[in-house]
């Protein structure tokens, strides 16, 4: 096996992955949605009867959660049986007291 030392500052790295875009109308919908209401998308619909849903609907999730990220809330998302995302915001989670 081969190697040599380097410096530190002699590292040579790249990103890991790609970057998900994220939609920002979908950003500020989730930022602004009232309580009790959710968000039906229909831009992300999937065809459940497509070879690659489970892979489609997994990357369009992610897309949906980064977009709750930078919004600033916490989502779930349902599946209707139509492959349309629904969009809803989680309450926050109470602070265990010590």
């Amino acid at each position: 096996m081969e190697f040599e030392f380097i410096e530190e500052s002699e590292i040579e790295a790249t990103r890991r992955g790609r970057k998900s875009t994220v939609p920002q109308e979908l950003v500020e919908a989730l930022r602004s949605m009232p309580k009790g209401k959710a968000i039906r998308v229909k831009d992300l619909a999937l065809d459940p009867k497509s070879e690659d849903y489970k892979n489609d609907k997994a990357s369009t999730s992610a897309i949906l959660r980064s977009a709750g990220k930078q919004a600033g809330v916490e989502i779930a998302i349902s599946w209707s049986s139509l492959g349309v995302p629904q969009v809803s915001t989680k309450a926050p989670k109470a602070k265990a007291k010590k």
